[in-house]
């Protein structure tokens, strides 16, 4: 099916097919880094109204009654499968072993959704997740209307380079490292960075209510962590730095669960517990937090740690955290110097001990009160440029780029 580029005189708007991966809604009421993007792109184009969206999702109830009022977007809620194998699985397999996973259904009634659907898309961007499974709906539009949003670090296929004619990358180290492995012309991968509300993130007086409900003293040193509990998020390096400082007052409190807004526990968080326990009261848990609740978990900490220890695309923890004013101590990976730079955010190198190096910058940091409101002035200020209506507009301006060349 050809790509047809829109007539001016009519100013069609044109048609963008969203596909996020089939484990979490949209909109994003049970979380998630990738449909949290979503939701902020389609409320803003419900206030801008350049885009004519339709948007797939798993079924549930609360995000149905999230989109009800959608003008501008058509949400495509579509139900699992009985007996479909669950995307992490499937992705834990292409992966590890750098072969093709198993077809999953759910794509398959994505693909026949689509038949029905008139006019049909004029972009089909899969919004990460098994980027394989989009085979089908490629051949059924072509190539060059397909793109890959790249939100991780992704190593391109012969496969994947004959599905998508465009990828969409979080960061510049994202970009660089997948057309390592691709065929495709650079001059077809944009650079789309991040977004939070910047209306909502925003520095704030620390609720002193809730950090006292949370078991904090005054003269507590509060170090916040906030992201899923699982080992490439860094969490038990940041637990072992807190072990191995003697002072009782500094605290870490760890926001998040294993499964986003799911209750289920798991072998790792056990085991952080474990750990947890022998520190007493110098460790809490929140559990999950949902997005809307988050700005005042980051106001009341001392200092927010993004220890992740993978190559990361680009920590939306450490976005939010310095749009709060919060100061941010960070691992050196993938995109995160690319998002934190002129926010004076202390990074930390991988490749060293880096409990140990925690550990330092922590006490550091609790030393020098001034360096950290100095600090937090400079990341509210850098924070703004990861505003929804920039994201949004940047989105907008790739989209007709390509119309443009295609």
């Amino acid at each position: 099916m050809p790509f047809v580029k829109p007539d001016n005189k009519q100013q069609k708007r044109p048609r963008v097919l969203l596909i996020p991966p089939s484990t979490l809604p949209v909109p994003a009421v049970r979380g998630g880094a990738v449909e949290t993007l979503l939701t902020h792109l389609i409320r803003e184009n419900e206030r801008q109204g350049k885009l004519d969206i339709l948007c797939a999702s798993v079924q549930d109830p609360e995000a149905r009654a999230a989109a009800a009022d959608l003008q501008n977007t058509k949400m495509m809620y579509i139900a699992r499968p009985r007996g479909h194998r669950r995307y992490w699985p499937m992705a834990f397999i292409e992966r590890c072993f750098g072969i093709a996973a198993p077809y999953d259904p759910w794509y398959q009634k994505v693909q026949l959704s689509l038949a029905l659907e008139f006019p049909p898309p004029d972009w089909i961007i899969a919004e990460g997740g098994n980027l394989t499974q989009c085979a089908a709906i490629s051949r059924m539009f072509g190539r060059k209307r397909c793109l890959a949003h790249l939100h991780g670090m992704t190593q391109c296929s012969r496969q994947m380079d004959e599905i998508y004619g465009g990828v969409l990358a979080l960061s510049e180290f994202i970009r660089d490292e997948y057309l390592k492995t691709s065929t495709l012309d650079r001059k077809n991968a944009y650079i789309l960075p991040n977004c939070i509300d910047t209306d909502r993130f925003t520095p704030g007086e620390p609720d002193m209510a809730l950090r006292t409900s949370l078991g904090f003293a005054p003269e507590d040193f509060v170090v916040l962590f906030c992201g899923r509990l699982e080992p490439d998020k860094g969490i038990h390096k940041l637990l072992e730095a807190i072990a191995s400082l003697e002072d009782p007052h500094i605290k870490l409190l760890i926001v998040g669960s294993p499964f986003f807004g799911r209750t289920q526990t798991s072998p790792f968080l056990k085991k952080l517990e474990a750990v947890a326990k022998t520190l007493e009261e110098r460790v809490r848990f929140t559990g999950f937090i949902h997005n809307s609740s988050l700005p005042d978990y980051y106001r009341l900490a001392d200092l927010v740690c993004v220890p992740t220890l993978v190559q990361e695309a680009a920590g939306l923890v450490a976005i939010e955290a310095m749009a709060c004013g919060r100061p941010v101590l960070a691992t050196r990976s993938g995109g995160m110097p690319e998002y934190l730079a002129g926010s004076q955010a202390v990074l930390v190198d991988l490749n060293r001990d880096v409990p140990a190096q925690l550990a330092f910058a922590i006490e550091m940091l609790r030393d020098h009160p001034e360096l950290r409101a100095e600090m937090g002035r400079a990341g509210a200020e850098n924070a703004r440029r990861f505003s929804i209506e920039n994201y949004y507009n940047n989105f907008v301006r790739i989209l007709a780029d390509l119309g443009e060349r295609i």
